[in-house]
C-alpha cells in the first residue's frame, strides 16, 4: 500500500469560540452560548472547550445542554 501526495487541495477551516466565562462563574450560574444548538461541529468543540476547563480547574463542574436553537452552558458544581 502506498501513500498518495495531493496538491492544492484547501485546508479546512478551524472552530473558533468566542471567549467563555467559564472563570468567573458560580454553582447555579449559566449563559446562553453563541452557538446554533444543530451546528455539530461548533457544538463539539464548546463540549471539548469545557471539559478541557473542568480538567484544569478541579473540582468545578459544568453542563451543556441544547437551549431551544441554542446552547446553554451551566455550573453545577
Amino acid at each position: 500500500m502506498s501513500i498518495q501526495i495531493e496538491k492544492n487541495v484547501p485546508m479546512p477551516q478551524r472552530t473558533r469560540l468566542p471567549d467563555l466565562p467559564l472563570p468567573a462563574m458560580d454553582v447555579g450560574d449559566s449563559f446562553l452560548a453563541p452557538i446554533p444548538s444543530d451546528d455539530t461541529r461548533r457544538v463539539q468543540a464548546l463540549r471539548q472547550r469545557v471539559v478541557r476547563f473542568q480538567r484544569l480547574h478541579k473540582p468545578k463542574r459544568f453542563s451543556v445542554v441544547r437551549d431551544g436553537e441554542s446552547m446553554r452552558v451551566f455550573r453545577v458544581a
